[in-house]
């Protein structure tokens, strides 16, 4: 039963890979997966939310004409990068975290290390889908307000439970958009 599932998996997830590649606009969704699941270096955990959310989350972005590049492992590095990258539009942030924090594997970036990581770069116009805790710690200013053009800011009202996350993965963003409306 497990063979026939992974088969399929298998080839929807080729068929997705080359839908991505064939996308010619240069802009891109960035998402990155941090290791800080449980312990500080879960190393299990971006791999596994890589597997659950690549067919969805790519083919959600492919459809608004975006390539997605995948960060496992994700450090306050590559947020940096890809903030003051002009290709890259939309973001998605997953693991721990508030509206105000998200727990890369190297360290907690808050607002006020994104407010310097936009130092000089333009808000950008695509979306920002902050799968963390919605809980408010030391402002009511929303991370992906710093780094988004319109509101198109999407987080959490409070903490969540892994089955929201695992729903989001599954169905592409769909509770975290709804709960907005």
């Amino acid at each position: 039963m497990v063979l026939p599932f992974f088969v399929i998996y298998a080839l929807f997830a080729v068929v997705t890979m080359i839908r991505d590649n064939s996308i010619r606009s240069d802009e891109y969704a960035a998402v990155l997966l941090s290791d800080y699941a449980i312990t500080k270096y879960d190393y299990w955990a971006s791999p596994s939310a890589f597997l659950g959310s690549y067919i969805p989350w790519t083919h959600y972005f492919n459809n608004n004409n975006m390539k997605v590049r995948w960060y496992l492992r994700a450090k306050s590095t590559d947020l940096k990068k890809v903030i003051q990258d002009t290709n890259c539009q939309s973001i998605v942030l997953v693991g721990h975290g508030s509206l105000n924090t998200w727990k890369a594997t190297d360290m907690i970036v808050s607002n006020l290390e994104v407010e310097e990581m936009m130092n000089g770069v333009q808000k950008k116009k695509g979306e920002w889908l902050q799968l963390t805790c919605g809980e408010e710690d030391f402002s009511p200013v929303k991370m992906g307000e710093l780094v988004m053009e319109k509101e198109r800011v999407y987080t959490y009202g409070n903490a969540v439970t892994t089955y929201v996350f695992v729903a989001d993965a599954i169905f592409a963003f769909q509770y975290l958009k709804n709960m907005w409306k």
